[in-house]
């Protein structure tokens, strides 16, 4: 068998491959005898069909099972012989088997790129941490006033207002007709919280108890509920019970009730668990600051096949995550780019992450496997024999791939020149962006 393998690009190959008629015919030759064995014809006994008339019936059939075979043998040797680094096997082109000649195919194979050098000389980054302000810390204050806060209805009673719990009913009259099916016995409605469509939020704002008026809503095109997405409907709402929320006043006995010695001390805890965040978020940007300029520096081609299942992946999740949340199963063309473009970014990096691996013969102990397990165990309050056992095959291989990459990072952090700077929440918003 020969074979002979020519580049198309760094990450295409054509290999072409020449198996001799001697192999051919001794292929067919063990593959009529098995069709012989099992071929059923009328006139013909069981194992008892002539071999002219197995090969008049059933021989296309038959040379195409053994051309099959042999592309996949072929393939195998080649890349054996010339130390293939197969990705896909994109396309086949094969002749047409015939008598006393050898039989030739040519395969089209998306093969990994060979790096044969990483430039990390380069990789200058900048640690950027967010200042943890008084009015962060305020902020904080205000949400655990919000969830420590009373429900209690106003008196006198009064309109509805900004901030207010309502609990409504919600007729649907969708083109004329009152729809029973898309209507809300009861339901809370926030005002100011966002989580209301602007008809609605407006509609509701002034209302008293007791009080009814429909209010036309025109939803979005892409609303979760396939029947009313783009559609305007009108909704009979009635207010049957407004409450507004009592704020806990900001003291010591509110810290206190909040397991704090002092006010002061409570602040200082607050921003005390702000500055770690700070510093976690930090730290997880810098992280990606040093991989995405490993990538810009080391431009490397990638296999399409390898971006497509990356891409795919990531879709199908988003689209899973969107269902759990009752949103629509579609993604616009601008998302869908966006996820082609994210993973072609993680498959570059993948693709540098696994050179450096090779390059500084980086791999998991054993040692630092079960720490992470331990660590596990102690996390969840399982037991480490559980954990143990529930770490088997793919779980265990992510588990490996992960500690690997975090170890491929810090090797990075420590070829890197880092610089570090202190931005407000804004600047890094729009850093990120």
């Amino acid at each position: 068998m020969q074979s002979q393998v020519d580049e198309i690009s760094p990450v295409l190959v054509a290999v072409k491959v020449e198996v001799p008629w001697d192999q051919v015919a001794k292929d067919l030759e063990q593959a009529y005898r098995k069709v012989q064995k099992t071929a059923r014809i009328r006139g013909f006994r069981p194992g008892k069909v002539p071999r002219n008339v197995v090969k008049n019936l059933m021989g296309p059939s038959v040379k195409n099972e053994v051309a099959n075979t042999l592309v996949q043998q072929g393939l195998a040797s080649a890349m054996d012989t010339h130390k293939i680094d197969v990705v896909q096997v994109s396309k086949v082109d094969a002749e047409s088997m015939t008598d006393g000649s050898p039989f030739k195919f040519t395969a089209q194979v998306e093969v990994r790129p060979k790096i044969e050098d990483i430039k990390l000389d380069s990789l200058t980054v900048e640690r950027k941490r967010v200042k943890v302000k008084d009015e962060a810390v305020d902020a904080e204050i205000e949400k655990l006033r919000d969830q420590n806060s009373e429900l209690v209805t106003p008196d006198p009673t009064r309109p509805a207002k900004e901030g207010d719990l309502l609990t409504i009913s919600v007729q649907m009259v969708l083109e004329g007709q009152a729809r029973e099916d898309l209507s809300i016995p009861e339901t809370k409605a926030e005002l100011g919280s966002g989580r209301l469509l602007p008809e609605i939020e407006q509609g509701l704002l002034g209302m008293e108890m007791g009080q009814e008026k429909p209010v036309s809503v025109t939803f979005p095109e892409n609303y979760n509920h396939p029947e009313l997405a783009g559609k305007t409907a009108e909704l009979v709402v009635n207010v049957k019970e407004l409450q507004e929320k009592r704020l806990p006043a900001v003291d010591d006995e509110f810290a206190k009730d909040l397991e704090h010695d002092s006010l002061e001390a409570m602040r200082t805890s607050i921003k005390e668990r702000l500055e770690k965040e700070a510093d976690d978020r930090a730290d997880a940007n810098l992280r990606d600051a040093v991989v995405k300029k490993l990538i810009e520096d080391n431009p490397v081609p990638v296999p399409p096949s390898l971006i497509a299942q990356q891409a795919q992946g990531m879709i199908q999740e988003m689209l899973q995550f969107q269902r759990y949340l009752g949103q629509s199963g579609e993604l616009s063309p601008e998302v869908y780019q966006e996820m082609q473009t994210e993973a072609e970014h993680k498959v570059r990096g993948g693709l540098l992450f696994g050179e450096i691996a090779r390059a500084q013969e980086m791999t998991v102990t054993k040692e630092e496997v079960d720490k992470e397990l331990e660590t596990v165990a102690e996390r969840t309050g399982q037991h480490i024999a559980k954990v143990r056992a529930e770490h088997q095959g793919p779980r265990m291989q992510h588990l490996e791939s992960r500690l690997l990459e975090n170890k491929l990072l810090e090797y990075l952090l420590t070829k890197a020149t880092i610089t570090e700077s202190e931005v407000d929440e804004q600047e890094s918003t729009e850093a990120s962006q």
